[in-house]
């Protein structure tokens, strides 16, 4: 049933009860730990995988809401990927990269040949890495950060693939296990293919992701959902993975959570209004310790903002900096005086710092997308 669900029609999808959906809030089979520990007596290539779990030595993704020690982001590197554009979304990289720079360190991997170009741009509050990569989108093909009870640091690596082979990766597709490689600190390289922007956590053992971004032959063809759900729990150590429904996921990333809904704490959710489907289905949803989800609606900015058909065109699309929250905004005053309201309200205790990034919006991300951040150790 799974295997169909990111085809169904919204219409459709809402017509069905949630148990038949295959859409039901889905945790590990008998818990992450039972599940796991049972893979290291078995010998098939499948239990063989779950045994090398780094949720079984003590590691788990923290809230992007924990304190960093760092933000990590890319320099977009190749002409043929944004044409006439490059010049344009470089302004746009720095201007973020010196945004965030206010709040905590940023570091931007930029490829060696542009290292002086990338330094010159971003300005003395931004330190520069020399480093292979193809383009921009940090958030997807570098690690996913790890830690663990005694303050350490890990990465896992989801093995990057161009979001199904849309763009050439062939430098992004090994650019997380250079990092973590060049940072000195263990890697866990998993047995699927997901991106950072598919997965939000609240911290405390609850991940909500996306059907369609992760369920997907262009990224996991022949693993079931039940499958990706042992895999998506052992290498970010997780208790219970929320599937939402996606019926109109975009074109590059299929629908990536990060511009479907987000944590405000645990057992509280930011949700786009403009998604009904999930907005309902979370109401019904609870998290790993059984808490209820409260939902809170983000109004859509006007679609006549959005520009080209894979603009991202979403307010949820935020970076969490050190006491800062760093959104999208996108020119319609009343529209973005709205949203900043709503995150204001969600996230008191942090500036809210709106700011407009049209030519990264019109590649089909933004914020989120572009950064990724290093917890403190």
């Amino acid at each position: 049933m799974s295997e169909t669900v990111p085809n169904l029609s919204r219409r459709a999808f809402l017509k069905l009860p949630l148990a038949a959906s295959g859409l039901l809030v889905a945790p590990c089979s008998w818990g992450v730990e039972q599940d796991l520990l049972a893979a290291k007596k078995a010998g098939t290539q499948e239990t063989e995988n779950l045994s090398r779990a780094p949720a079984l030595e003590g590691w788990f993704m923290p809230s992007e809401q924990a304190r960093h020690k760092r933000c990590w982001m890319a320099w977009p590197a190749r002409r043929d990927v944004w044409e006439s554009q490059l010049d344009d979304v470089r302004k746009d990289i720095a201007r973020l990269a010196q945004t965030i720079a206010r709040y905590e360190p940023v570091t931007m991997l930029a490829e060696p040949d542009q290292v002086v170009q990338a330094k010159q741009q971003c300005g003395s509050s931004v330190s520069v890495l020399a480093m292979r990569v193809d383009d921009m989108w940090f958030r997807d093909s570098g690690p996913i950060f790890l830690t663990n009870e005694h303050g350490q640091i890990a990465g896992s690596t989801f093995n990057f693939n161009g979001w199904g082979n849309k763009q050439t990766h062939a430098r992004d597709a090994t650019i997380a296990e250079e990092l973590l490689k060049h940072l000195g600190v263990t890697q866990f390289r998993a047995p699927f293919v997901t991106e950072g922007g598919a997965v939000e956590t609240d911290g405390e053992g609850t991940l909500v992701v996306t059907q369609p971004s992760i369920c997907n032959k262009n990224r996991n063809p022949g693993k079931t959902r039940d499958q990706l759900t042992q895999y998506l729990s052992g290498w970010l150590g997780m208790r219970k993975v929320i599937w939402l429904p996606d019926s109109h996921p975009d074109y590059w990333t299929d629908g990536h959570v990060d511009g479907v809904a987000r944590f405000v704490q645990p057992g509280v959710v930011l949700v786009d209004q403009g998604l009904p489907e999930v907005v309902e289905y979370l109401k019904q949803a609870a998290d790993a310790k059984n808490r209820n989800i409260k939902v809170i609606e983000v109004p859509p900015p006007p679609k006549v903002q959005s520009g080209s058909a894979t603009s991202c065109n979403c307010y949820l699309n935020f970076y969490f900096a050190n006491g800062a929250v760093i959104m999208p905004q996108f020119g319609d005053a009343q529209s973005d005086a709205r949203a900043r309201a709503i995150v204001t309200d969600a996230y008191p205790k942090r500036k809210v710092v709106p700011i407009e990034l049209d030519t990264i919006a019109s590649g089909g991300g933004l914020i989120h997308c572009v950064t990724q951040q290093e917890p403190a150790s």
